[in-house]
């Protein structure tokens, strides 16, 4: 297997990723710098309407990838679309993407490639896919927090069969329907908010007490006609049902059994990080698994760095690209050093 060389590996291609290539080329454009992952099926992409950009008044998430897909390409960057994982990186069908975003998914080149392992020998990093091993002299991992699947009864039964795990881009599908929607936290308020432009009736089922999300996201949803909370819902009572597709879903409530008619159920629940092909690295991580870093993004391995989520930040746009940029310069002062 031959080996491709390149100064920077990022593997992971939503916000954090895209900016920390940006950042990293403008800091110095004679690096060669390869980018892992699927940019649209970044959490950022799948989050809806963005209403705290600065300077951006508001932009569908998707959209607002397109836009630093077509800036990181303008640069030529090269673009390895290898998914990260069978689990966690699945390509968005350009045809279940809303109608109403006007949408075009750009021509990368995308691939079944998936990277199996990275690990490290002296001063380089060696990245293995199904088909190729690439060898980076540093890397940044980006890779957020994967979906939590496979958490639901019924869910694997009715996947595609009304059971989705992305609101925005599939909610139009069921337009004029009832669905339910599972999560919590500004990601799942996001979702609940975009579903009822479509859905007759949307019901928000919350493991926790508070649903946890902005309470400008609160009032929304709480104003909304055809949105209804239920807090404390315990999810090893919830379970899907139906014969060909989804008829239906029961829960428990306090102490009583609850059956609603629904046509969908959008389930928007995140995992813990996912490391497994790093694990020949021995990454230093909290107790919940996020990886530690200094305050230069570096980790305990040399030439490691981690932005975004995966190293625990908050799910914000704004601050994920920031984390992002700031590691790109980190890495090319380490990389000049």
């Amino acid at each position: 297997m031959d080996a491709e060389n390149c100064d920077l590996a990022i593997i992971g291609s939503g916000a954090t990723g895209l900016s920390a290539a940006i950042a990293a080329y403008s800091k110095n454009p004679d690096l060669k710098i390869k980018l892992f992952g699927i940019p649209f099926d970044s959490n950022t992409a799948k989050k809806g309407e963005l209403e705290t950009l600065p300077g951006i008044s508001k932009i569908i998430g998707v959209d607002f990838i397109q836009q630093i897909v077509d800036q990181v390409q303008s640069l030529n960057l090269e673009f390895i679309q290898d998914k990260i994982s069978s689990d966690s990186a699945e390509e968005i069908p350009k045809e279940e993407i809303m109608s109403d975003v006007n949408q075009v998914v750009p021509v990368l080149n995308i691939t079944n490639e998936m990277v199996k392992s990275v690990s490290k020998e002296e001063n380089k990093f060696i990245i293995n896919t199904e088909e190729k091993s690439i060898e980076a002299k540093s890397i940044i991992i980006s890779t957020g927090l994967p979906e939590l699947h496979h958490t639901i009864k019924g869910e694997e039964v009715f996947v595609h069969k009304g059971v989705s795990h992305c609101a925005v881009c599939d909610g139009a599908l069921f337009r004029g329907r009832k669905v339910v929607i599972i999560g919590t936290g500004n990601f799942v308020a996001r979702g609940a908010l975009f579903l009822r432009k479509y859905c007759r009736k949307v019901t928000l089922l919350c493991p926790d007490d508070e649903l946890g999300c902005d309470k400008r996201f609160l009032k929304k949803l709480t104003a909304a006609s055809n949105i209804t909370i239920r807090n404390n819902v315990n999810l090893d009572t919830v379970e899907i049902f139906g014969s060909q597709n989804v008829e239906g879903l029961r829960y428990q409530e306090e102490s009583e059994m609850k059956e609603l008619s629904v046509n969908g159920v959008f389930i928007e629940l995140k995992d813990k990080p996912d490391l497994s092909i790093f694990e020949e690295l021995n990454i230093s991580t909290t107790e919940d698994g996020f990886i530690n870093t200094q305050i230069n993004n570096s980790t305990n391995i040399e030439g490691l760095f981690a932005a975004g989520t995966i190293k625990g930040e908050l799910d914000y746009t704004p601050i994920l690209i920031g984390d992002g940029y700031k590691a790109g310069i980190e890495v090319v002062k380490y990389l000049e050093e």
